[in-house]
């Protein structure tokens, strides 16, 4: 499965340039694989201590108004959305470590997390101190995501301020697509180094089709599907600038009554305007045999430019 850009997505947001003083009740919903990697583990520290680090940065920065969420892991991560993902962070992993709060650390955080089994087994000893601290803590069946919105929404009608606390494009886009009449709902992604944290609210988004926004962002490429070669995001925002009538097109991946072939078809419909053709008379087959004739013809040509055979489409898209 091909990895997109996911983050080049960010510049179809714009941040809120005011400064953003939460007045009255907050809560915050803290993104458990962004919170994994925003502490320092101290060499020939025990799990115990790197697990009591944790509880005093979310006690210190976010108060007791606050749910950390995790993914979950299921038993058979052949069967998992982000199973590609997930092979390709364990390429430069540690080997499988038992452990304990009493054991001291001998990997990097790095290493030591890039294996899923100890992955899952310091998450589940940072949830024992998590509870310890009265801090609520979740996880979800497998990508928490959606969970995190969902109890993003859930809170928004008793606290005065809801804060999603992350670094990836993903939730900032669920939020957009799901949250939208939410106004004291903001994402908050967090800064690197000396730079500051950025805010966005649910109305963000720079362009009028944030219904189609989910589907924009998963057939251009996101953990759960593949990206095309040569195909970013941003190009499949200007396809939608450029032809409004493709809002129609992508409308039925939202239409829960839409068949496979509807759906098929409107997939195929909007690769073929990506690809510079026109859906009424040219099929996605038929565009992929003369962009190859035509490719051919020159010295050099990458195949992976040619647009996707429909099989592939039916695999990848969401």
């Amino acid at each position: 499965m091909r990895k997109g850009t996911k983050s080049s997505l960010n510049t179809s947001f714009s941040p809120i340039t005011e400064d953003v003083k939460p007045e009255g009740s907050q809560y915050v919903v803290v993104d458990g694989g962004h919170l994994l990697h925003k502490i320092v583990w101290l060499q020939q520290a025990t799990f115990r201590a790197i697990a009591d680090r944790y509880v005093q940065y979310l006690n210190n920065k976010y108060g007791q108004d606050i749910a950390v969420i995790f993914d979950g892991y299921p038993d058979d991560d052949r069967k998992s959305t982000k199973n590609c993902e997930r092979l390709r962070r364990a390429a430069h992993s540690s080997p499988d470590v038992m452990f304990h709060e009493e054991t001291v650390l001998q990997y990097t955080k790095e290493k030591l997390l890039a294996n899923e089994c100890n992955k899952k087994r310091f998450i589940e000893l940072l949830k024992k101190a998590f509870q310890k601290a009265n801090i609520c803590v979740q996880q979800a069946v497998e990508d928490a995501d959606l969970t995190i919105v969902n109890t993003t929404i859930s809170v928004a009608l008793q606290y005065d301020y809801v804060s999603v606390v992350c670094e990836d494009v993903d939730l900032l886009v669920l939020l957009t697509a799901l949250a939208s009449t939410h106004s004291n709902v903001f994402f908050q992604k967090c800064g690197r180094g000396k730079t500051p944290d950025s805010y966005y609210s649910t109305t963000s988004f720079n362009h009028k089709f944030s219904n189609e926004l989910l589907f924009i962002h998963a057939i251009s490429g996101c953990d759960a599907t593949s990206a095309l070669f040569g195909q970013g995001k941003n190009k499949f925002i200007s396809l939608f600038l450029k032809h409004e009538e493709l809002l129609n097109t992508a409308a039925t991946f939202l239409n829960p009554q839409a068949t496979t072939k509807q759906v098929t078809e409107a997939g195929e419909n909007v690769l073929v305007a990506l690809y510079g053709r026109d859906p009424a008379t040219q099929s996605l087959d038929e565009l992929r045999y003369h962009s190859f004739v035509k490719a051919a013809a020159k010295t050099k040509f990458n195949l992976a430019r040619l647009p996707p055979q429909l099989p592939m489409l039916l695999n990848c898209m969401p």
